[in-house]
């Protein structure tokens, strides 16, 4: 997959806090581009529900959109905390990382 951009943002928490990023995996370095590009395509992003929060949401729980732009358009996922899989909380991490790195 040939990610254009990633916007990312995850938003709640007990303070209601929210964490930003829109970005170009160009920008980054390499040893954060190769893990990031090898989960997207793992995950098959481009393929995954747009919702993937559940019903029974936890209070103060984190909420995350990420949406990658690719050659073929854009496609955004919603998640939280609760409902991310195992791969995604890995991306959750990374992009958490990247973010706060941003600011």
């Amino acid at each position: 997959m040939e990610v254009r951009r990633i916007k990312y943002e995850r938003m709640g928490g007990f303070t209601g806090m929210r964490l930003s990023a829109d970005f170009q995996p160009a920008d980054l370095p390499e040893e954060q581009v190769r893990p990031l590009m090898d989960l997207l395509d793992k995950m098959d992003f481009d393929e995954l529900p747009h919702d993937l929060t559940t019903s029974s949401a936890q209070p103060d729980q984190f909420t995350y959109t990420i949406t990658v732009a690719t050659g073929k358009g854009e496609h955004t996922v919603i998640v939280g905390d609760a409902s991310a899989p195992e791969e995604m909380q890995e991306l959750l991490r990374l992009l958490d990382r990247i973010a706060k790195k941003k600011h």
